[in-house]
């Protein structure tokens, strides 16, 4: 047994229902998310074939579940009439009765179908205060807070006022199921470790981490690639962005990884790129504000998204993308927590380290700008101290600009007596970056 959250999961292997199968077979033709309310239906109520439905799920449903067994339908405890009803739309009755027995046979512990999976602390909090409150235990950033105390606070665990997406839900895009299969322009384009068809039929086979790893790298790079002329996600120019079918590809690969991680228990960080998918659905709902195809619900996927990929790899991601979408929700207080808890993490020789005492100063509410700046300098002081320096001119220079540009912001915002204490901190800094 293993933790996602606060649930219990039983390690399940992948159903080989033909051992090595075709990567995306038919491409579901309506919606794939459903709505989490409806009855739960008295076992018995349905009958059916398990090993006809297990081969019809296969072939009908699988492209959008992304798994070819139908695990989160038992994960999730999707109702037998909800089964039904989505399976209609792909296949007869009889069959779609035939699946439902079949995702009975699978061997999985339910759990809630409201579960919004790696919820940061297993709750929402309600407002950007509260979230403070938790976390610190007044709505102030604490003076006497250093470095190594918030490093090992763990994003993950720190309740937020952000509702992860559920797993499906018909009303909204704010879920983790795709509406369609992921494109063939994605499963087929050559990359360097091999076309994602046959590395996602290689990860059917095997569910292992590494083969999961290759997949994604696959549909990552092919979903962007500009040499690649059915890539829905190039930004460069703009107007060769496909918001929609980008984000729901992204989706789709997300959720591959979701699955894989329910499946195998895995609760931490098991590979960076695994966890950038998650960012890179967010971001292309940001991007997706500067075109004629804004995705539904932009700020808030954009937020939910990010932070779900950034709390497993804290170290990762310039601060101010996410920041500005917490800003723009009116979370504040949680935009300054991601900009000093990420800037604790960066590598040794990190300038986004400086960008993010910036967007600290430039995140924080008024009251909070003082102290939240001041652990920003301070952190900075304690790297140099280290050893730890931006390496190159342009590197220097643009560290120094950033310090400059906190104190700038800040002094605007605190009293005379603070931003005196602010420009002495600066300017040691800024000596400090000048010396050889």
């Amino acid at each position: 047994m293993h933790r996602i959250g606060r649930f219990q999961v039983p390690r399940v292997g992948l159903l080989r229902v033909f051992g090595a199968v075709a990567a995306a077979s038919a491409i579901c033709a309506s919606a794939c998310s459903d709505s989490p309310a409806g009855p739960v239906d008295a076992p018995g109520g349905i009958s059916g074939d398990a090993a006809v439905g297990a081969v019809a799920f296969l072939e009908a449903c699988s492209a959008c579940h992304t798994s070819r067994d139908g695990f989160d339908l038992a994960f999730f405890a999707f109702p037998d009439s909800t089964i039904v009803r989505r399976a209609v739309a792909h296949v007869d009755s009889a069959t779609a009765h035939d699946i439902v027995s079949h995702i009975r046979t699978l061997r999985v512990d339910p759990t809630a179908r409201d579960l919004r999976i790696f919820q940061p602390g297993d709750e929402q909090v309600a407002t950007d205060q509260s979230f403070a409150a938790r976390l610190f235990g007044e709505d102030a950033w604490p003076l006497g807070l250093v470095s190594a105390d918030l490093e090992v606070i763990d994003p993950r665990e720190v309740p937020i006022a952000l509702p992860f997406p559920l797993w499906s839900f018909e009303e909204s895009n704010l879920d983790w199921m795709p509406e369609t299969g992921i494109a063939e322009g994605i499963l087929n384009h050559p990359t360097p470790v091999g076309p994602g068809s046959e590395l996602l039929s290689r990860y059917y086979d095997s569910g292992s981490t590494e083969d999961l790893i290759r997949v994604v790298f696959a549909f990552r790079v092919a979903d962007r690639d500009p040499d690649n002329p059915q890539a829905p996600c190039v930004v460069e120019p703009i107007d060769r962005l496909q918001p929609e079918a980008c984000f729901e590809s992204r989706r789709w690969i997300s959720t591959l990884v979701a699955q894989h991680m329910l499946r195998s228990g895995v609760d931490t960080p098991i590979h960076q790129v695994l966890h950038d998918v998650w960012w890179d659905v967010g971001n292309v709902a940001r991007r997706s504000r500067f075109t004629d195809e804004r995705i539904d619900n932009a700020v808030l996927n954009w937020a939910v998204w990010m932070y779900l990929g950034w709390a497993f790899e804290p170290d990762r991601h310039a601060s101010v993308y996410l920041g500005n979408a917490l800003t723009q929700l009116g979370l504040p207080r949680h935009a300054t927590f991601h900009a000093l808890r990420a800037q604790v993490s960066r590598g040794p020789q990190s300038v986004a380290a400086y960008r993010d005492a910036e967007n600290a100063a430039r995140f924080s509410p008024t009251h909070w700008t003082y102290a939240a700046t001041r652990f920003g300098y301070l952190a900075l002081l304690q790297r140099l101290d280290e050893g730890l320096r931006p390496q190159g001119a342009d590197a220097l220079a643009e560290a120094s600009e950033a310090v400059e540009a906190a104190h700038t912001i800040a002094a605007r915002r605190v009293g005379v007596e603070e931003g005196a204490d602010l420009a002495a901190l600066r300017d040691e800094i800024l000596a400090r970056l000048e010396q050889d």
